[in-house]
């Protein structure tokens, strides 16, 4: 399940970075990856935006933020709506209470030249990480054109493992997200279809563990607030900001704008939008557990309202 991989080797990587607010009598830990989308939360510690009590651990992967939430060692991780939907079905009751991102050419099918419409992946190589939003993203790719798995061979590659056979010709075509989509560019691969051609479908969310809601409520909120305030340094502060990041992801400035133009970044307002019923987000849940289930009732639109919910987003930013 691992949807971001950690794509470089960070000195920060499994770090604990303990924000430096106001006290708090609640403590709350956060998993979450060095995806562009969750960077708030990097610059959100840098600035000593976090209530003291919140403990973040930048991680390497989504299966790992996973595993920490199943053995208790964190409250709460950024995740995609996709594994999200993954760990509920496989008994780990998650509660949807921020969108970080929505993908809107962040994740792309990547090909080698001669390759110029959906059709000719046919009898292709394609690497894809799977468990992941990569293989459902291949997967809609294909049946936009009726093709299927057994049209194509499916390769079993992480996001970090995509390079170095790409460059060996290993493949004929990726699915892959930024930045290593930048970095297969700059290797020869081109753009044959993106997330902005699936909209509303891939979305990176904070999910909390819910018999940890109680205990962290307030903490919680001042999480979020922190995440919006790094939000709002991005959107006033943008040469700053990007700085940052790329510093953190050892990688260029030039590959954070990419990334960066890959997803959209709502608001307080349009959050509440999201977190609210008959949303998009909800939209997206009614349409991936189908995909994702292997058995079982689709859940009813009175189970889903159980699984998001707005009550912790703040009624006001303060910057």
């Amino acid at each position: 399940m691992q949807r971001r991989t950690f794509l470089t080797l960070a000195p920060l990587a499994g770090a604990s970075i303990l924000g430096g607010c106001r006290p708090h009598p609640q403590t709350i830990r956060v998993a979450y990856l060095p995806w562009i989308g969750y960077e708030t939360l990097l610059l959100a510690s840098q600035f000593d935006w976090l209530p003291s009590t919140a403990s973040l651990s930048r991680l390497g992967s989504s299966s790992t933020s996973l595993d920490h939430l199943r053995r208790g060692e964190a409250d709460a991780a950024a995740l995609t709506l996709d594994e999200v939907i993954r760990a509920r079905l496989a008994g780990l009751d998650l509660v949807v209470v921020l969108v970080f991102d929505v993908s809107s050419g962040g994740d792309v099918v990547m090909v080698r030249e001669g390759i110029d419409s959906i059709e000719d992946l046919a009898g292709k190589r394609i690497g894809v990480e799977l468990g992941g939003v990569g293989e459902m993203l291949l997967d809609q790719v294909l049946a936009r054109v009726d093709l299927d798995r057994d049209d194509v061979t499916v390769v079993d590659r992480a996001a970090d493992q995509q390079l170095g056979p790409w460059r060996k010709g290993e493949l004929d075509a990726m699915v892959s997200y930024e930045p290593i989509a930048t970095r297969l560019h700059d290797a020869g691969a081109r753009r044959l279809i993106d997330s902005r051609d699936f909209p509303d479908m891939i979305f990176d969310v904070l999910a909390v563990r819910r018999e940890r809601l109680g205990a962290v409520d307030r903490v919680l909120t001042d999480v979020i607030r922190a995440h919006f305030r790094g939000l709002h340094h991005l959107q006033t502060n943008r040469q700053d900001a990007v700085y940052r990041i790329a510093d953190a992801q050892h990688v260029t400035e030039r590959v954070v704008a990419w990334s960066m133009a890959g997803i959209l970044l709502p608001g307080i307002q349009a959050n509440r939008n999201y977190l609210s019923r008959a949303s998009r987000l909800f939209d997206a849940v009614r349409y991936l557990y189908p995909l994702l289930a292997t058995e079982g009732e689709p859940p009813s639109p009175a189970e889903i309202e159980t699984w998001v919910t707005g009550a912790y987003l703040p009624r006001e930013l303060v910057t």
